[in-house]
């Protein structure tokens, strides 16, 4: 099969253009570096240097492929709804001029919801623009929140022995590492259903106060604590850190829409979704390394 995948070497894309390469299929992998070219080459699959914004280069890479794998990264700009919205009507349109059949978009969890998933409102976005395409098999592919993304508390835990968060901390959330979204999304690209199809990834489920709990014997600080921020003192943090006042308004309502987990995952839970395989204990491990300064762990976002 030929296949092209959006999201260059990023933390998905790493794990599954091995299997596909070795499977046989021929890759093309999207990037905007040119220096990624070398590296994407070495794993055996062809790099197509461009943009996502870009139609025109879309749809001359997209040209001749059997799956086109795509994912939403980089800067949103001061509005993720509006950049969201373009983003898509390109994809589409590109999809389209190339005659693509079969398509797998990483969305998000929330894309079920509309402007009360906060910023997740923009894969709900995403999602009903490529529903729009005719004669198209599409998957859509929800993880939930990365692990990866309590890396950003490493730096409060080194000098504070705290976590700040303006949810409370019995809170029970969803998270999910690479490996186990990368093991949703290689059978989806190999086969992809008929129709329109929805999946979701997540690996385990826990608490602040579990999570706090697992570093207070791991980081050995018995004093580390969950300290719960007003939702004022979350959106100060946020503008005073450079996030636009739009975007951190929909950081805000999505931490509101989180505190109703039954709703939030209403959907994953309906389809009967497994668990994947890295559960909170192998998380913390790695959260030692981060802590140490070992490896190259960070925040970042879902569809990084």
């Amino acid at each position: 099969m030929k296949i092209a995948m959006l999201g260059s070497l990023g933390n998905i894309n790493r794990l599954v253009l091995p299997r596909l390469v070795a499977a046989g299929h021929a890759v093309t992998v999207v990037t905007t570096n040119s220096q990624r070219r070398a590296a994407i080459e070495a794993r055996g699959a062809r790099a197509a240097v461009g943009t996502m914004q870009d139609e025109a280069f879309l749809a001359h890479t997209f040209s001749g492929q059997d799956v086109v794998y795509l994912m939403l990264s980089g800067g949103v700009g001061d509005d993720p709804f509006a950049s969201a919205v373009t983003q898509a009507q390109i994809w589409k349109r590109a999809l389209l001029t190339a005659g693509v059949k079969n398509v797998v978009d990483l969305s998000s969890v929330g894309a079920d919801a509309g402007p009360v998933a906060g910023s997740l409102h923009a894969y709900n976005l995403i999602e009903g623009i490529l529903k729009t395409i005719p004669d198209v098999n599409l998957a859509c592919v929800r993880p939930t929140g990365f692990y990866a993304n309590l890396f950003a508390n490493v730096a409060s835990i080194q000098t504070d022995h705290a976590i700040y968060a303006n949810n409370a901390p019995d809170l029970a959330q969803k998270y999910v590492a690479p490996i186990d979204i990368a093991n949703v999304v290689y059978p989806l690209i190999t086969a992809t259903p008929a129709g329109t199809s929805v999946h979701y990834a997540f690996s385990d489920t826990f608490t602040g106060n579990d999570f706090v709990a697992a570093l207070r014997t791991a980081l050995n600080l018995p004093d580390l604590k969950w300290v719960q921020l007003s939702d004022d003192q979350y959106l100060a943090n946020l503008t005073s850190h450079g996030v636009p006042t739009k975007i951190a308004a929909a950081l805000l309502q999505t931490s509101h829409y989180q505190r109703q987990p039954e709703q939030v995952y209403a959907d994953l839970t309906a389809r009967h979704t497994p668990a994947g395989q890295v559960k909170l204990a192998d998380f913390v491990q790695t959260y030692v390394e981060a802590y140490n300064g070992q490896g190259q762990h960070r925040s970042h976002t879902i569809a990084d």
